[in-house]
Parts: structure tokens; C-alpha cells; sequence
């Protein structure tokens, strides 16, 4: 950690990139050859290779820039790429535009287009009110504080501690957790949850230093998170007993409102009820409820309510599966 840029665990970041000033990127990305304009965010996984990247453009968890020395991938200023979007080799994006959640991006997206779907089509254009840029660095003021303190942190993972957590959240004293996986979240629950290798939780109530009174993550009893499930939580996600959670899974309890340019971030609470199936691979972005006993299937976007006992594909796969 410095006082400039934001770096977390499990991050690799070679000798040919070059980041500007407040810049955070988040665990378990890897950044090979790109230039990372000031004030911007790389969220959790992100895979980006010989991008050139603006100034307050911001990449949510899983998303992907595949440029290659020939043709890399350049993002404009105060760009927005969702979760496990993916942008093509050879690819430019316009200042202000929006990528939807696991959009593939294989042609070049002019300036506050919003585009969504595989391939990528513009549905809308950005109005905006003209509040200044995005930027994390009001929020990473309170990362550096929580690390100087020595309260949980995704900066260092000696205070990730099976034993410190549950200490910590005294309904995970029954919880099954992996030592390798990434915890900085309020939990509470039922008895007997599995959280696998790999996983990354995030997420508190105000009443915990969070952004939202809903922040923060409850498992209901007997639920099950496979290898790789991220949660991020900031806005509040709740999974009812004996609900399974499949690899890969992300969820994300929060959004931006594209209304303004500073992209300024809005609670999207996650509800999923009892005995659900979430499919490997899918993503679930709040608001958003799933009822009992519905089936979401693989590499599903899901972006709406699930009635209870359905089966859903969600708007948009990120890969043909075999039924």
C-alpha cells in the first residue's frame, strides 16, 4: 500500500504497465502491458493485456480487455466496463460509454453509447449532468485507514484469518471456510455454511463502516459457495438456507447512475430465497430478487426478478452449455 495507487492481494502487474496516480485494483486481477490512466478501478479478476486505458474509467469484477501488441484495446476517459464484460483485440470505446454486464465487445463503441449483449449493440445514448468525473479515491481514504488500523483488509492477508473472522462474526462459528479464500465482509447466517477455496466476500453495514444499512452478506443455513463465488455485498445480499452457489458464480449488490458522469454508486440488494440453484459461471447484478427454489443455469446474466421454482437462462449467456 502507498499513498498513491491502491494495490491488492493475489495481483500481478508486469514490469511493462505503467499506472497513473489513485488508481485501485482490486484482488486477483492481472495487468499485462496496459497503461492505466489517474483515478481508475479495476475490480476483482480482471484480465487486462495491451490496453490503453483513460482517466476515470472503471472495470467491474471478471471484466476483460484481450488487446495484443498488434492491436490492443484502447478505453477512452470515464468509461464504465460491467461485470465479465469482455472487450476484443483491436477494439476502441468512446469516452463515457457504458459496457454492460458480460457484454462481448468486438467493434468499436462511440463516445456515452450504452451497449449491451453477445456481440455488443448500442441500445441508448448517455444524457448526462456534467458533476465531475468518477474517481475511488474518496473511498480509498477509508481502505487505507481500515489497513493502518489493522481491521480486515483485502491489502493484507495476514487479517484474513480463519479463526480472526469468525471472532469477528460470531454466526460463521459453525461455517466451513477455506483458508484461501478472500473475506472482508460482515457475515451473519444459519449454522453449517460451506465457503470453498478462492471465494472473495465483500461487504458491510454502515453500522460497520459500509456504504449502505443493507451492506453486509447472510447465509442461511446448509448454503453452499463453490470455488471462485465472489460476492460483493456493499448494497446487501441474503442467500436462504440450502441454496447453492455453483463455481464462478458472481454477485454484485450494487450499481452506478449513468445519469450523472461521476458514475456516483447506488445499494442494489441481492435477495436469493431457499433451495436455489445458481448456475457456474452466472452473474446476478441487484436489485434483484430470486425466489425459492428457482434454477438460474451456467453462464447466465441475470439482471431481473426469478419467480419461485423457475428455470432461467437470464438476458444473456456468456458461453453455449449442452442441455
Amino acid at each position: 500500500m502507498d499513498d498513491i495507487n491502491v494495490i491488492e492481494v493475489s495481483t500481478t502487474v508486469d514490469s511493462s504497465s505503467e499506472l497513473g496516480r489513485h488508481v485501485w485494483v482490486r484482488a486477483g486481477s492481472r495487468l499485462t502491458n496496459v497503461q492505466i490512466g489517474d483515478e481508475c478501478f479495476i475490480g476483482f479478476r480482471c484480465d487486462l493485456q495491451h490496453a490503453l486505458v483513460g482517466k476515470s474509467s472503471m472495470f467491474a469484477t471478471g471484466a476483460q480487455c484481450l488487446g495484443t501488441a498488434q492491436s490492443p484495446v484502447r478505453i477512452a476517459e470515464n468509461v464504465w466496463v460491467g461485470a465479465k464484460a469482455t472487450v476484443t483485440a483491436g477494439v476502441s470505446i468512446g469516452a463515457g460509454a457504458v459496457v454492460a454486464a458480460g457484454a462481448l465487445v468486438t467493434a468499436d463503441v462511440p463516445p456515452d453509447a450504452i451497449v449491451v449483449g453477445r456481440p455488443a449493440r448500442v441500445i441508448a445514448q448517455r444524457t448526462v449532468v456534467e458533476d465531475g468525473r468518477p474517481s475511488p479515491e474518496p473511498v480509498l481514504v477509508k481502505v487505507r485507514d481500515r489497513a493502518r488500523q489493522g481491521l480486515p483488509s483485502m491489502l493484507d492477508r495476514s487479517t484474513q484469518s480463519v479463526a480472526r473472522l469468525k471472532s469477528l462474526n460470531l454466526d460463521t462459528l459453525t461455517w466451513d471456510i477455506s483458508d484461501d479464500a478472500l473475506i472482508d465482509a460482515e457475515l451473519r447466517g444459519g449454522a453449517s455454511v460451506e465457503i470453498a477455496r478462492d471465494c472473495i466476500l465483500i461487504g458491510r453495514s454502515s453500522r460497520q463502516g459500509g456504504m449502505s444499512q443493507l451492506g453486509g452478506i447472510e447465509l442461511g443455513t446448509g448454503v453452499r459457495l463453490a470455488t471462485g463465488v465472489v460476492i460483493e455485498a456493499a448494497g446487501g445480499v441474503s442467500v436462504g438456507a440450502f441454496s447453492e452457489l455453483s463455481e464462478g458464480v458472481t454477485i454484485v449488490a450494487s450499481t452506478h447512475d449513468h445519469s450523472f458522469r461521476s458514475l456516483p454508486w447506488e445499494e442494489a440488494p441481492v435477495r436469493i430465497g431457499s433451495r436455489c440453484v445458481i448456475g457456474e459461471g452466472a452473474i446476478l447484478v441487484g436489485p434483484l430478487n430470486i425466489g425459492d427454489g428457482a434454477v438460474i443455469k451456467p453462464y447466465s446474466v441475470v439482471i431481473r426478478d426469478v419467480l419461485e421454482n423457475t428455470v432461467v437462462h437470464g438476458v444473456v449467456q456468456l458461453m453455449e452449455i449442452q442441455e
